[in-house]
């Protein structure tokens, strides 16, 4: 796995086994490796390197991560992955938020693959043909290649 610095968002302690057992319980399914390096290296951190842009040259900023601290309370740390799991945001127990862009859309991975891709949802652009209140965008298709894809911004 590519090796970005992450910038801490909290005072926080690391990630504990702990942790990744209670998300394998929440899921009812087995955390592939990738995840839990991933979460080892980040954990609710901002990466260094935080934008991705496409083939038309289009911005994705990824504002920061969501760290995954199971003993902690929604009142110290609301924006962590179990709490994010609580509210149901998604609709899907499979899609697990992990992030946010700069304007408040959900970075997610999707656990219904072996390997679990990484998508996000814009809340201001309604799917009504799938009728749901976001619309879905796959954005890699592991956690490998989406750190792959993070680079600096290049400005204006």
């Amino acid at each position: 796995m590519r090796k970005i610095k992450f910038i801490s968002r909290y005072n926080k302690r690391p990630v504990l086994e702990d942790d990744f057992v209670k998300l394998e319980k929440t899921l009812e399914k087995k955390l592939p490796d990738s995840y839990i390096e991933f979460y080892k290296l980040s954990n609710g951190g901002v990466p260094e390197e935080n934008t991705i842009y496409d083939e038309d040259e289009e911005v994705f900023n990824i504002s920061f991560l969501y760290p995954l601290l199971a003993k902690e309370t929604e009142n110290t740390i609301p924006q962590n992955v179990f709490f994010m799991i609580k509210q149901h945001v998604l609709g899907d127990k499979l899609y697990i938020p992990f992030g946010e862009d700069g304007s408040g859309n959900i970075l997610y991975l999707d656990f219904n693959f072996n390997e679990p891709t990484v998508c996000a949802c814009f809340f201001d652009e309604p799917d009504e043909e799938a009728g749901l209140p976001y619309t879905h965008i796959d954005i890699a298709e592991n956690l490998f290649e989406f750190l792959e894809m993070l680079e600096e911004y290049r400005g204006e």
